[in-house]
């Protein structure tokens, strides 16, 4: 008994640590940089994030598979994840032309890309070649996401960012389609992309 409370008075007498900002993040199991914490904006930083998205869709659209990213005006864009995200995209970009160029698929305004289950895509592949598509589709769909996700969470972009961000990435990829390629029009019909872009 005697030993218990000696130890609780040694614990009681410890003089409390001081909790900063960062220890707290620490102590979630997060680690805060320097860069990091100063990276909230007082509103959304719409175009160092229309320069970012023109950046890294021409980085994927030339199969860059070792991109450079630079974040404009304060932007924390460089992590490995954004990195992995965009290598991967710039790898696959074939495919997803190949995709566009059969008009198998169409661009969304919400940044995603989308096959299109028509009659004629059906009797053109196999229900192996179909698999094949979705899992690829699937995962350009799930890099995107992490670049549009890690950029809104990284710089705290806040509230209603995401659907911001989604859109500037859409303005900027369609700037790489090619003629013929199908995209989301701004009334949610599919439209094509003009031979003279």
């Amino acid at each position: 008994m005697a030993v218990l409370a000696a130890i609780g008075v040694s614990c009681a007498s410890a003089p409390p640590k001081d909790v900063t900002a960062s220890d707290a993040g620490a102590t979630a199991g997060e680690t805060q940089t320097a860069a990091e914490a100063v990276a909230e904006f007082a509103e959304f930083p719409a175009e160092a994030i229309r320069a970012l998205a023109g950046e890294i869709e021409r980085q994927v659209a030339d199969g860059n598979r070792e991109p450079t990213l630079t974040g404009l005006e304060g932007l924390i864009v460089d992590t490995p994840e954004l990195r992995q995200a965009v290598r991967t995209r710039a790898a696959r970009i074939e495919l997803v032309n190949t995709m566009l160029d059969a008009g198998h698929s169409w661009e969304r305004r919400n940044g995603r890309i989308w096959i299109l289950r028509t009659q004629e895509y059906k009797a053109s592949t196999s229900r192996r070649q179909r698999d094949i598509d979705a899992i690829m589709i699937n995962g350009e769909n799930r890099d995107r996401w992490t670049i549009y996700e890690g950029i809104v969470e990284k710089n705290r972009l806040g509230r209603g960012a995401l659907s911001k961000v989604e859109e500037i990435f859409f303005e900027a990829r369609t700037q790489h389609m090619t003629a013929g390629q199908k995209y989301e029009s701004s009334n949610g019909e599919q439209s094509l992309i003009a031979a003279t872009q």
